[in-house]
């Protein structure tokens, strides 16, 4: 990934002036950041800082431009293509202007300075734009531009005062291999594992390879020993005094090279084919994690279920006693509390139960939910459609059958008939695209017929039970709210 900013001179009113690029013509402005004084910027130029301000804001060739009085700059990107034989000279002088700056004027609530605040001026200068500009340059950029001017150059898990150190690292290893260490999505899911300079054979010297690779892998001891409890651009001198004698031996380029092109490094390919494999046992266990922990629960749930009912088998069921309608209610009414004990209360021994692996699958899911986040995520429809369909937490769902009708049709058979609400559907063909902020809800038509007779034991039960016939009805758009917007709302 690499985006350079567009940077050139241009006549306004009559005087020559340098443009920076912040977006397209059509881009919105955020008002806000336009409004009040203009924040100064600070030009370095051997030691000495002095106060910058932009002009203006126009449009050239259908883009919004930035200007100010021309001043012959190129982006602190060109380390990696024109400039990159001198990229140690520049990230120096980066590193020095930084080190002389105020705390409130960096801003380093992410931890570090975005690429897009910092320009190379011809003849040595540096120029640091203030944060106002770097939040207009946010608001119109794309998300990728977005990602390489900031995100992509922030390294987590650092001790806070060692950021900067890590990002002036990070330049230099941008120089030298054409892409930030730690932008690529698998090097930030293998623990920030930055593929080693070492491996891609360039021509620098070793001291500068082993500064880069240690720098960048060091631990948070070594990170508290280097910079302690200083601010961050204070403890810029451990940088300045670790490179001062360091050599940079390569050359200019047209253009950075991709990732993508170590692969042709042997070395360089192993590393990166490991990373790939990391990261993906990574993303498995963090997106996936949780369904081998509910088959587990579920093996576990199903043999504790079988030594239940063997138990409750020598017992009478709470449906002894009741008539046969009530002993098919009573099966509904468990399955809409995903009870599998009580279902079986009203069947007969050996009658199949044909929502047992749904009811189970359900059960665990919603009891594991409300181990891990103390929350019930099912919704029996009764209650909700009695409470005037209100909105759902985000993370529940509702299930169940609603408007239960039984019809006798002979002396021991019932049909049943209702209507069935679940979070999925249960036909490919339907539609499951939904909206944020709402939740779908499938509803079916269904029928299923029953088979009553007394048992031997005294009691009504169920001697048999077909599969549940399903009619589409309708999907139901449920509107969803946060805990934490609840939680305000009640405030």
């Amino acid at each position: 990934m690499y985006n350079e900013s567009e940077t050139f001179s241009h006549l306004i009113d009559g005087q020559m002036m340098q443009c920076i690029v912040i977006g397209e013509q059509e881009m919105d402005l955020p008002s806000y950041l336009l409004q009040g004084e203009k924040a100064c910027g600070y030009l370095y130029d051997e030691g000495n800082l002095t106060k910058w301000y932009w002009k203006g804001l126009t449009i050239i060739d259908g883009k919004r431009c930035l200007y100010f009085d021309e001043l012959p700059l190129f982006p602190l990107t060109d380390i990696a293509s024109k400039k990159r034989d001198k990229a140690l000279f520049i990230v120096r002088d980066v590193a020095k202007a930084l080190e002389n700056l105020p705390t409130s004027f960096l801003d380093l609530s992410s931890g570090i300075l975005p690429i897009w605040r910092i320009w190379g001026v011809e003849g040595g200068k540096i120029l640091i734009l203030p944060q106002d500009l770097a939040d207009l340059f946010t608001s119109c950029a794309n998300e990728e531009t977005r990602y390489f001017n900031s995100s992509a150059w922030v390294h987590h898990g650092l001790h806070t005062p060692f950021t900067l150190c890590d990002q002036m690292t990070s330049l230099l290893y941008f120089s030298a291999l054409g892409f930030a260490p730690f932008s690529d999505k698998e090097t930030r899911e293998d623990s920030f594992k930055a593929m080693p300079l070492s491996l891609a054979k360039l021509s620098l010297p070793q001291s500068s390879v082993s500064f880069i690779d240690s720098t960048l892998s060091m631990g948070l001891t070594k990170q508290r020993d280097v910079s302690g409890n200083m601010e961050s651009q204070k403890a810029l001198g451990w940088f300045l005094f670790q490179t001062e004698s360091l050599q940079w031996t390569l050359e200019n380029l047209e253009q950075p090279k991709s990732r993508d092109s170590y692969n042709a490094v042997d070395a360089c390919a192993v590393f990166m084919k490991g990373q790939h494999n990391r990261a993906k046992q990574r993303i498995f266990w963090r997106t996936k994690g949780w369904l081998v922990l509910t088959i587990l629960a579920v093996v576990v749930s199903v043999s504790w279920f079988t030594t239940a009912r063997i138990q409750e088998a020598r017992r009478p069921p709470y449906t002894a006693g009741m008539e046969p309608t009530q002993v098919i209610q009573e099966y509904y009414a468990a399955l809409n509390e995903l009870s599998l004990e009580n279902m079986d209360a009203s069947l007969a021994k050996g009658v199949k139960n044909p929502s047992e692996m749904e009811v189970t699958n359900l059960y665990v899911t919603r009891q594991t939910r409300q181990a891990y986040e103390g929350i019930n995520t099912q919704i029996d429809p009764n209650i909700w459609l009695a409470d005037g369909k209100p909105a759902i937490l985000s993370s529940t769902f509702i299930y169940g059958v609603a408007n239960l009708s039984i019809k006798q049709l002979d002396q021991k058979t019932y049909l049943a008939t209702g209507v069935m609400y679940t979070p999925y559907t249960y036909s490919d063909t339907e539609e499951s695209a939904t909206k944020e902020g709402y939740m779908p809800i499938y509803t079916y038509d269904i029928q299923q017929q029953f088979t009553v007779e007394m048992g031997k034991r005294g009691w009504y039960e169920i001697t048999s039970i077909s599969s549940v016939k399903v009619q589409p009805k309708e999907k139901i758009l449920v509107e969803t709210y946060t805990k934490a917007a609840n939680t305000a709302l009640s405030q």
